[in-house]
């Protein structure tokens, strides 16, 4: 005969008095609370006091900058308060976050910081017991995360909330963090319409530090290289260097000499793009890590464009050697395989969950009953848990030979795209002095037949004179670029993108020169092409830029640089 009793239990909420005090003072005065909370941790006996104590350290090490190298600590409070995650729940959500943080500063950014922040800000859209401050940092570390494995769009979304409860703490830290991690979130997928947006709001700031100061620099330099201005981000560049330099600061000196060299190499001195593209590879630390390859690609196309083919060589074969461990190790971690470990670890908690909900209603069976049952409970468990670990291996291997074809594809894709940036610099380099030889053969031409028309003995010859003069005409007609018929409207469209009604506010001279300009011809090509000076060119440049401003038509991208 089997008893059935229910029991009720009900977790009297006990007193914490002085960890209670030191947890409402955390925020404004961490230093004293981290040194009291040290204290205490050698004091208390209680197990929920030490998880307590312990995680008052870590929030007030946080709160004053202060790294904890590990998460032994926190570890600890997060498996104390799991065991009652319903008592002082917010000191569960709350330890759960800090442990991710914890593990991230250490250099963890993989699920095993992604899974406890993760689960803390999903089990508190049930609860609702975290203050503004805790879930402002849940999010804003779930945007940190996923931007560092490249999870663009996940990490976006993560910042947006970040973002609305900074604004709503008015915690002018919190906000400048999270504007310039959502900034360089937004560089990365090449949104610079809202990195713009957010550039401008740093700028706005008033700033309490030289740190926030180099903070504002570096994102107006890489503002200023995404939209070739290349002058001001090398003067940009180049005082953030300065300060790198005093400082010894080798992360910070390995992006200074890169943006650089870049500029350089964009403004095309070769020399001075070569010197600061190997000083960026000699400060490389890890040698090993697969996305240096950029600094490898940089030093190795710059000695190709100086016809350096050896150097070029060498470098291609670091290229291809961390290409290679990127894809053999899958050392990029991608979304899916967070969101599947965290799946799985959301099922285990609300099993927990239902768990210790059941505990409050126990059933007393017999013990032969109770043996029987726990025993089919794990065999069930078993066979499930086995039957899950072969369906995750079968998918994790699927992912692994999808990531690399994809690697595949993307360097046929390149070496494709390096044929043909290669392939239009003979072009041009072939098609251009042509041109100017055309060019400087109808300019002698037309300035023998002005010759003509003043010397003293045609002058006499009337009628000679005059055919001279008709010849010069007919030359300069026919020597300018006036055949129309080469642009349509609907070509000039596709070219420029000004649609055919915006397109009739401006003559056949200024669409041709609009079509020269959105092909990517330079100030240089253009006077050859017009039979004119560079100079002339500048000058209408100018005044078709004004004019297209005054007529609130799209400016063409090539155009960002000339002057009104």
């Amino acid at each position: 005969m089997l008893f059935v009793v229910q029991v009720g239990c009900n977790q009297p909420v006990a007193s914490y008095g002085e960890l209670e005090e030191l947890d409402s003072i955390v925020s404004k005065y961490p230093r004293y609370v981290f040194n009291r909370a040290e204290k205490l941790l050698q004091e208390y006996t209680s197990p929920y006091k030490l998880a307590y104590a312990g995680l008052l350290v870590n929030i007030s090490a946080y709160n004053f900058g202060y790294k904890i190298n590990s998460d032994s600590l926190i570890n600890l409070s997060v498996a104390e308060f799991s065991k009652q995650p319903n008592y002082l729940s917010q000191n569960y959500l709350r330890a759960l976050i800090y442990q991710g943080i914890i593990r991230f500063h250490n250099g963890v950014s993989d699920g095993n910081a992604y899974l406890p922040i993760k689960q803390a800000i999903d089990m508190n859209l049930e609860m609702n017991v975290l203050d503004l401050e805790t879930s402002q940092l849940g999010n804003y570390y779930l945007g940190l995360i996923h931007n560092q494995n490249n999870n663009i769009t996940t990490s976006h979304n993560y910042f947006k909330s970040a973002l609305m409860l900074a604004e709503k703490m008015q915690d002018s830290t919190a906000l400048f963090k999270t504007y310039r991690d959502f900034y360089w979130n937004r560089m990365k997928a090449m949104d610079f319409n809202t990195a713009r947006s957010l550039l401008e709001s740093l700028q706005d700031f008033r700033l309490s530090s030289k740190e926030q100061v180099r903070d504002v620099k570096n994102a107006e330099s890489a503002f200023y290289n995404s939209r070739k201005n290349y002058r001001n981000a090398l003067k940009l560049d180049y005082e953030l260097m300065a300060q790198d330099l005093k400082r010894n600061d080798s992360v910070a000196l390995l992006a200074d000499y890169y943006r650089i060299s870049d500029s350089y190499r964009y403004l095309g001195k070769l020399d001075s793009a070569l010197y600061y593209g190997e000083k960026a590879v000699k400060s490389i630390v890890d040698t090993t890590y697969y996305l240096n390859y950029h600094y490898y690609l940089n030093v190795a196309e710059i000695a190709s464009l100086q016809q350096d083919l050896e150097k070029s060589a060498d470098y291609y074969k670091e290229v291809y050697r961390l290409q290679n461990r990127a894809i053999n190790q899958q050392l990029n971690t991608q979304i899916l395989e967070l969101e599947r470990k965290y799946d799985v670890a959301s099922a285990e908690n609300r099993a927990m969950k239902l768990k210790n909900s059941n505990l409050r209603l126990r059933l007393l069976l017999g013990g032969a009953a109770l043996f029987l049952f726990l025993g089919y409970l794990l065999y069930r468990y078993r066979i499930k848990t086995q039957r899950e670990r072969e369906k995750m291996a079968l998918q994790e291997i699927k992912i692994l030979e999808q990531e690399k074809q994809i690697a595949l594809e993307k360097e046929k894709q390149f070496q494709l795209d390096k044929q043909l940036t290669e392939r239009k610099l003979v072009e041009k380099q072939f098609v251009i002095p042509i041109y100017r030889q055309i060019s400087q053969r109808n300019l002698d031409i037309k300035n023998f037949l002005l010759d003509l028309q003043s010397n003293f003995y045609i002058t006499k010859n009337p009628g000679l004179l005059e055919k001279i003069e008709k010849e010069y005409k007919n030359f300069i007609q026919t020597t300018k670029i006036t055949d129309t018929e080469l642009l349509s409207d609907e070509l000039f469209a596709n070219l420029t993108g000004i649609n055919i009604d915006e397109s009739q506010l401006f003559n056949e001279s200024e669409k041709m020169m609009m079509a020269f300009i959105a092909t990517g011809a330079d100030n240089q090509q253009m006077a050859t092409l017009l039979n004119t000076s560079v100079e002339s060119i500048r000058v209408r440049k100018s005044k078709l830029k004004k004019k297209m401003i005054e007529n609130n038509v799209k400016i063409l991208e090539e155009m960002g640089d000339v002057e009104e």
